[in-house]
């Protein structure tokens, strides 16, 4: 049974282990390097996530994060929160108190897509600029993936859109996306690249989906 959390909570639970082996041992590299991973937002976060959405590489291929479609501002990230049936998010956190800071953020949530049918699941993740370089991502991106299949929706198939430029989203097919299908042309997107024209790139959008027998 699907079921995501629709609204902020009082207080995001650290996700401690028990999410399969996969899971479980990419927490563990994490933990390794001074990372938790935390489910559910606060209001607090919600800030530090609308913040770090405006980072440039996030901004990039990610655009609408740091607007009122998302993250720009509380109310907007309350509504979006409540889409399609609840968001699952997850927060890479560093340090210990009132010095945690935020690192990283991704997103699960049901928004079936006509290119991905057997992967009802949207999926989306972001590792800021600190947390560049660090060997992060994939952990993290396994961590959502099988958070998810624990907490929030066991079973239904896990799938992300990126573009074809995106040289980062590289990491997917080494956690276990496969992709699956893409555009059949190139449209315009918004780009902070000196080569746009008019702020906008060619690019082609890419779908890939986790394997079911990758769980658990």
């Amino acid at each position: 049974m699907v079921s995501f959390p629709t609204g902020f909570t009082e207080r995001a639970v650290t996700i401690e282990g028990n999410i399969g082996q996969r899971g479980d041992a990419a927490l563990v590299r994490l933990q390794e390097k001074g990372f938790t991973v935390v489910t559910g937002l606060t209001e607090y976060f919600a800030g530090a996530v609308g913040v770090m959405g405006y980072q440039g590489h996030i901004r990039e291929y990610c655009p609408k994060d740091s607007t009122e479609s998302r993250f720009g501002t509380l109310q907007s990230t309350e509504k979006w929160l409540q889409k399609g049936g609840g968001r699952g998010m997850f927060l890479l956190l560093r340090g210990e108190g009132n010095n945690t800071q935020l690192e990283g953020y991704g997103w699960t949530g049901v928004e079936p897509c006509e290119e991905l049918p057997d992967h009802p699941i949207t999926s989306a993740y972001r590792v800021g600029e600190r947390g560049k370089g660090q060997g992060l991502g994939k952990d993290f991106v396994q961590v959502v993936v099988s958070g998810t299949n624990t907490l929030y929706a066991p079973g239904e198939g896990v799938g992300l859109e990126t573009w074809r430029s995106n040289h980062a989203a590289n990491l997917y097919p080494r956690v276990g996306f496969v992709p699956l299908s893409e555009a059949a042309e190139d449209e315009l997107r918004p780009s902070l690249q000196q080569d746009a024209v008019d702020g906008k790139v060619l690019d082609r959008r890419l779908y890939m989906g986790y394997p079911s027998d990758l769980l658990g």
